[in-house]
C-alpha cells in the first residue's frame, strides 16, 4: 500500500506548475542571515598562480589546504600555492592525482589515476605501488569512528591495521569487486556501491548489508542521522531512514549533476555541479523525504563570478570558510562583518536618519521617489517622496525633514509638504547641508553659500554668526541640555545656547580639522573630522591618539554603543572599544588601539566627505549603518564572528647561500656560510592578508622581530655557532600560535674562524711582539752603548787631565811639604802635625787615583760585587772601636755591576753615618739574597737618629741620607731610615731581584720585562 506522503510526492512532480508556490511555502525554510552574495567572495586562477586540473582538495590536520591536480599536488596558504616537494629527497608515484583524504591523526593520503597510493606525513613520502588492490585508481579513503582508515579502488577495498594494507575478502560479505566513491553515514555506518545495489557496514560490525537499493550513487553530506544527501549522475537524492531502520531514496529531480558536496557552520547545504555552478540551501534544511525545489536553492555561476561553472568540490575549512574547486581555480566563500544592502541603481550619496518607524534612507541622483524605509535588509521605497533627496533629519518622533536642491520638505506619517526656502539673492542654488531642531521645535538649516537659517512657525531668519569664519556650518547637532553644536572649517565649533553662543578652536584643542560629524554620548561630545577625532568633556577638548597604522582622519560619522565607538572614515569602518576610550579618558596621552573593517570584511566602496550627513547611524535593533557614496553597508556589533582557531606557522625552507634546505630541521650549514633566508607560513585561511608574523634567530637576536605580513627573514654574516629560528602567526583576529614553529642549525666555522687559528694568530702576534721588543731592546741597549763610550771617553778625557794636571800638581805640592817637613828638628810639634797631615794627604791621593781608575775603567760584569761588600767591612774593622760583622743570607748571587755599586754607595755610607754618629758599640751589616730581591740592613745599638732629623729626613749641613734616598729613588729601590729596637739606627734597603742580580741569575721572562729597567738604572748612573 503506497503511503500519504509518496502519493503527495508523486503529485508535487507531475504538477509543479500547480503546487509547487505552495510547497515552497509549506516547507520549513528559513532564510539565512545572509545570502551568498553577502558573502565575501575570493578567486583564484591560473593568472593568480593557481595550478590547473583540479580534481580534489582537502585540509590537513596543521590546517592547510591541498590541492590535487594532474600537474602534482600543492599547498596552499592562503597566499601562495606551492608544488609539493619531498623533504627526504623521495618522489611521487605519479603526479596524476586524483583522490585526497587527510586523516585526524594527521599526513595526508594521496591516490592516482592510474593506480598506487602515497602517505605524506611530516615532509616524507611512504609509496605504495600499483600493483594488488591499488593496480587501479583509489577512488576514496574513509576513517570510520573506529579509527580504522579504508580505501576504495577498483579492485576493491583494504583497510589499514598495524601500519599495513589489508584487502576486504568474501569473509566481510561484500559482493562485487569495484568500489565507487564509499562514504559514511551520521551514525558511521560504511556505504559503498558494488556495481548494482548500494551495501553498508555498520559500525562495530564486520559483515556488509545489502540495502537492496540500486543505482549508481555515492555520498554527499550527512546533515542528520537518519538522512544522507547523495549524488547520481543526473541527480540530487536522499537516502533516508525510516522508523523501522528500513532505507528509501527520494530523487530531487534537479536535472544536474552535483559535485562533492559540504555542510556550513549555519547548517546550510553546498554543493557543485556539472555546468550549473554553486548551489546552496539555506539552513534549515527540508525535514527528510519532503519535496526539494530548485527554487529554494541559491545559486552562484561564473555569471556571478565564480571561476568557472564546472564545479567539482566544495569544502569547509576549520575556520568556516567554504571553499569551492573548479575546472579554472579556487573560490572562496567566508562571512563577512559588513553585509551590503542593495542599494537602487545609480545612487550617488545617501542620507541616513530614524524615526519611530525605523530607518529612513535618502537617495541622491535617481529618478522618481527617492525615500526609502529598512526593512529588515531590504530597502523598501516611500510612495510620493521627494526626488534627489541630498540630506534628511528626523527628531526621533513623526518629523521628518527632507532636504531637496532647492526645496525643503517635510514629512509627517505619509503626507509630504513642500515648504519654501529662504530669499536669498546670491545666484548660488540653495541647498542644504545639515539640519537639526532646537528644544522649542525650531528648525535650524545650514545652506551650502548662504548660511545658517531658523525656521519658526513658517518663517525663516538668518541666524548671526559670531565671526566671518563661521558661515559655513558643516554638522550640527542639539545636546540633551538643548544647546545647538556647530562644526565649522579648520578646527572651529560653536555651541550656542539662546543668544549667547562660546567658541572652541584649535587653541582650545580641536584637532578634527574640518568638522563633519557631532555626536552625543554620556557626558561627553565627539568631534570627529578630515583630520581626526576630539572629545569635548569637563570643560576640555582632548584628541584620540592612535598607535596603530590606520588613521583616524576623514571621520564623517560616529555611533557609540556599548561596546565602544565606531567611525565611518577614509579608509572604512574604525572600532575602538570601552577600554580603549577609558583608559583615554583617564589619560589624555594614552594612544589607542583601533580595529580596522575595510574591503576585507565587505566595504567594496568609498564613504563621502562633505554630504550628505552623518554617514553613520544606529538603529534600535542594534545594527549599526555606514553610508557610503555607491553603498549602504551594517554591521551587528553582537553577532561579529571571531576567528579563535590559532594558526600553525611552519618554515618551508631555509637558503643558505644558493642552497635549499626543504623543511629544516637539524642542519648543519656548510662553513662560510654568509647569507641566510627563511622562508616560513602558516595555515590561516580566513583572511590571509591579516595574518602577522614574528619571528627571532635564537642565539644571534635579543628580542622577537615583528615581520607584519612578510614571510621571508634575511640574515648576513651572522657569526659560527648553534641557532634555532623560531617563528610565530597570528590569524585575523590577533590570535597567535600556541607554539613556535622552530629550526636547529649549527654554523660550523672556517679555519680562518676556528680557535686552532685563533691560537696561531695569537702565537703570530706575540711571536711579532717579542721580536719588536727584542729590537727595542737592542735598539736601547746600542743607544746606552753609545751613551756610555761618549761618558767613557769623558770620563777618560777627565781622569787624563786630572791626572795630568791636578794630581801632579797635588803630587808636587806634597813633596815640597815633605821637604819641608824634614827640614824640622825631630820632636818639633810643628813636625808632628805636618807628619800627620802628610799622612792623610797620601790617604787622599790613594782616593783619588782609585778614582781616576774608576773613571778610566768601564764596569765588569765579571766582578762579583757581593764579595766587595765583605771587603768593605774587613777594611773597616781595624779602625772601628765598635764590634762590626758582616752576615750574608741565602744563596749568594752575583749582582749587577752598575746596580750592585749604587747599592755598594748606599750601604758605605749607611755605615759611614753608624761609625761617626751613632757611638755605637756594635755595628751589623746583613745581605740576605731571596728570589724576588736582595736586602741589605746596617744596624746599630747607638743613640739613635734624632727625631728632627727623622722628621726633616736628613740633618742641617749634611746631604748624606738625602743621598741615599736619591740613590735609592733611582735604583728603583726602597729605601728605610728609622731606629731599631728602641736604641739605635736602622736602614734598610731592598732592592729588586731583578734589578740587582746579574741577568744570568734571573728567570727568563723577568730578564725580559725589566731589562728596560736595568738600562734606565745605568743611564742614570752614567749621567750622575
Amino acid at each position: 500500500m503506497i503511503s500519504l506522503q509518496r502519493v503527495l510526492r508523486l503529485l508535487a512532480w507531475i504538477l509543479p506548475t500547480i503546487l509547487g508556490a505552495q510547497l515552497l511555502a509549506d516547507s520549513p525554510r528559513v532564510p539565512a542571515a545572509v545570502e551568498i552574495r553577502q558573502l565575501y567572495h575570493s578567486t583564484w586562477t591560473v593568472r593568480d598562480g593557481a595550478p590547473v586540473g583540479i580534481w580534489r582538495i582537502a585540509q590537513s590536520t596543521d590546517e592547510f589546504l591541498w590541492i590535487a591536480t594532474n600537474s602534482g599536488l600543492y599547498r596552499f596558504d592562503g597566499v601562495q600555492f606551492t608544488q609539493f616537494r619531498p623533504a627526504d629527497g623521495g618522489t611521487l608515484l605519479s603526479e596524476n592525482i586524483i583522490s585526497l583524504y587527510a586523516p585526524s591523526t594527521g599526513g595526508l593520503w594521496i591516490g592516482y589515476q592510474f593506480g598506487g597510493i602515497s602517505f605524506i606525513k611530516d615532509g616524507r613520502i611512504t609509496n605504495y605501488p600499483a600493483e594488488g588492490i591499488f593496480a587501479s585508481s583509489s577512488t576514496g579513503f574513509l576513517e570510520l569512528k573506529d579509527g580504522t582508515l579504508w580505501t576504495a579502488t577498483g579492485q576493491g577495498m583494504a583497510r589499514f591495521v598495524h601500519n599495513q594494507w589489508q584487502q576486504m575478502g568474501p569473509e566481510w560479505g561484500y559482493h562485487g569487486r569495484s568500489v565507487l566513491r564509499p562514504f559514511l553515514d551520521a551514525s558511521g555506518t560504511l556505504w559503498a556501491y558494488n556495481g548494482k545495489t548500494l551495501q553498508y557496514l555498520p559500525a562495530g560490525e564486520h559483515t556488509f548489508h545489502d540495502s537492496r537499493i540500486e543505482g549508481k550513487l555515492w555520498g554527499l553530506v550527512a546533515d542528520r542521522s537518519d538522512r544522507t544527501w547523495l549524488a547520481s549522475e543526473h541527480d540530487l537524492v536522499e537516502l533516508v531512514r525510516a522508523h523501522d531502520g528500513s532505507w528509501s531514496l527520494y530523487p530531487t529531480h534537479l536535472d544536474l549533476s552535483p559535485g562533492l558536496a559540504a555542510q556550513a557552520r549555519d547548517g546550510s547545504f553546498w554543493m557543485g555541479s556539472d555546468q550549473s555552478g554553486l548551489f546552496r540551501l539555506p539552513a534549515p534544511l527540508p525535514s527528510p523525504g519532503m519535496p526539494v525545489s530548485r527554487a529554494l536553492f541559491e545559486s552562484f555561476a561564473a555569471k556571478d563570478g565564480l571561476t568557472a561553472n564546472l564545479s567539482i568540490q566544495v569544502l569547509r575549512d576549520r575556520e568556516g570558510s567554504m571553499w569551492v574547486a573548479t575546472e579554472k581555480g579556487l573560490d572562496q566563500f567566508r562571512p563577512a562583518a559588513l553585509s551590503s544592502i542593495t542599494m537602487p541603481l545609480g545612487t550617488n550619496g545617501i542620507s541616513l536618519a530614524q524615526d519611530k518607524d525605523g530607518l529612513l534612507v535618502g537617495v541622491k541622483n535617481i529618478r522618481g521617489p527617492s525615500l526609502f524605509r529598512l526593512q529588515g535588509s531590504k530597502l523598501v521605497l516611500i510612495p510620493h517622496s521627494p526626488e534627489g533627496i541630498t540630506s534628511i533629519y528626523a527628531d526621533g518622533g513623526t518629523d521628518v525633514w527632507l532636504g531637496v536642491t532647492n526645496q525643503l520638505w517635510h514629512m509627517v506619517g505619509s503626507r509630504f509638504t513642500k515648504i519654501p526656502m529662504p530669499d536669498d539673492e546670491n545666484g548660488l542654488p540653495l541647498e542644504i547641508q545639515t539640519m537639526t531642531a532646537d528644544a522649542k521645535g525650531v528648525l535650524w538649516a545650514s545652506i551650502l553659500g548662504h548660511g545658517t537659517f531658523r525656521l519658526d512657525a513658517g518663517r525663516w531668519t538668518r541666524f548671526k554668526a559670531p565671526d566671518s569664519d563661521h558661515f559655513a556650518v558643516l554638522n550640527m547637532m542639539r545636546d540633551h541640555e538643548g544647546r545647538i553644536w556647530q562644526g565649522f572649517v579648520h578646527n572651529n565649533v560653536a555651541i550656542v545656547t539662546g543668544d549667547t553662543t562660546k567658541t572652541l578652536g584649535p587653541r582650545d584643542g580641536v584637532t578634527a580639522g574640518n568638522v563633519l560629524a557631532i555626536v552625543e554620548y554620556g557626558d561627553h561630545v565627539w568631534l570627529g573630522g578630515t583630520e581626526g577625532l576630539s572629545y569635548y568633556r569637563n570643560g576640555a577638548v582632548h584628541s584620540i591618539l592612535s598607535c596603530d597604522e590606520e588613521s583616524l582622519g576623514g571621520v564623517n560619522g560616529i555611533v557609540e554603543s556599548a561596546h565602544g565607538i565606531w567611525l565611518n572614515q577614509a579608509t572604512g569602518v574604525i572600532f575602538i572599544s570601552h577600554d580603549e576610550l577609558a583608559q583615554t579618558f583617564a589619560d589624555p596621552r594614552h594612544r589607542v588601539s583601533v580595529r580596522l573593517y575595510n574591503y576585507l570584511d565587505g566595504i567594496t566602496g568609498t564613504t563621502v566627505q562633505l554630504r550628505p550627513l552623518p554617514a553613520a547611524m544606529a538603529t534600535k535593533d542594534g545594527r549599526i549603518y555606514f553610508a557610503g557614496r555607491h553603498e549602504l553597508t551594517w554591521i551587528d556589533p553582537t553577532h561579529i564572528a571571531k576567528n579563535t582557531v590559532a594558526p600553525t606557522a611552519i618554515v618551508d625552507q631555509m637558503v643558505a647561500d644558493g642552497h635549499e634546505y626543504l623543511a629544516p630541521s637539524g642542519v648543519i650549514l656548510n662553513k662560510g656560510v654568509q647569507n641566510l633566508r627563511f622562508d616560513y607560513t602558516t595555515s590561516s585561511l580566513m583572511i590571509p592578508q591579516r595574518v602577522r608574523f614574528r619571528y627571532m634567530l635564537e642565539g644571534f637576536d635579543k628580542n622577537w622581530q615583528d615581520a607584519g605580513t612578510r614571510r621571508q627573514a634575511f640574515y648576513s654574516k651572522i657569526p659560527p655557532g648553534h641557532y634555532t629560528f623560531r617563528v610565530m602567526a597570528s590569524n585575523n583576529d590577533g590570535v597567535w600560535s600556541p607554539v613556535a614553529a622552530t629550526t636547529p642549525l649549527y654554523l660550523p666555522p672556517t679555519f680562518c674562524q676556528s680557535r686552532y687559528f685563533a691560537a696561531l694568530l695569537a702565537a703570530i702576534t706575540a711571536t711579532l711582539l717579542i721580536m719588536l721588543h727584542k729590537l727595542r731592546l737592542r735598539h736601547a741597549t746600542n743607544q746606552v752603548r753609545r751613551r756610555l763610550l761618549e761618558r767613557l771617553r769623558e770620563r777618560e778625557s777627565i781622569a787624563q787631565d786630572l791626572h795630568d794636571t791636578f794630581f801632579q800638581s797635588i803630587q808636587v805640592l806634597l813633596l815640597r811639604f815633605h821637604t819641608l817637613t824634614k827640614q824640622l828638628p825631630q820632636g818639633d810639634p810643628a813636625r808632628r802635625s805636618y807628619e800627620s797631615a802628610l799622612k792623610q794627604s797620601e790617604h787622599v791621593m790613594v782616593e783619588g787615583r782609585e778614582l781616576l781608575l774608576e773613571l778610566r775603567s768601564e764596569p765588569s760584569r765579571d766582578i762579583p760585587l757581593h764579595a766587595t761588600f765583605k771587603y768593605m767591612v774587613e777594611e773597616l774593622r781595624p779602625s772601628v772601636t765598635a764590634r762590626l760583622t758582616f752576615e750574608t743570607t741565602g744563596r749568594p748571587r752575583e749582582l749587577d755591576p752598575a746596580a750592585g755599586r749604587e747599592a755598594m754607595k748606599i750601604a758605605r755610607e749607611a755605615l759611614a753615618n753608624a761609625i761617626r754618629h751613632g757611638e755605637a758599640s756594635c755595628i751589623e751589616v746583613l745581605l740576605n739574597f731571596s728570589n724576588s730581591h736582595l736586602r741589605i740592613a746596617v744596624r746599630d745599638d747607638g743613640a739613635g737618629i734624632p727625631a728632627e732629623v727623622l722628621q726633616h729626613g736628613h740633618r742641617e749641613g749634611h746631604l748624606g741620607m738625602l743621598g741615599m734616598r736619591e740613590r735609592a729613588r733611582q735604583l728603583g729601590a726602597r729605601i728605610e731610615i728609622g731606629r731599631h729596637a728602641g736604641r739605635g739606627t736602622v736602614v734598610e734597603l731592598v732592592v729588586p731581584a731583578a734589578v740587582i742580580y746579574a741577568a744570568k741569575n734571573l728567570p727568563r721572562k723577568e730578564t725580559s720585562r725589566l731589562h728596560l729597567l736595568k738600562l734606565n738604572t745605568v743611564l742614570r748612573k752614567i749621567d750622575d
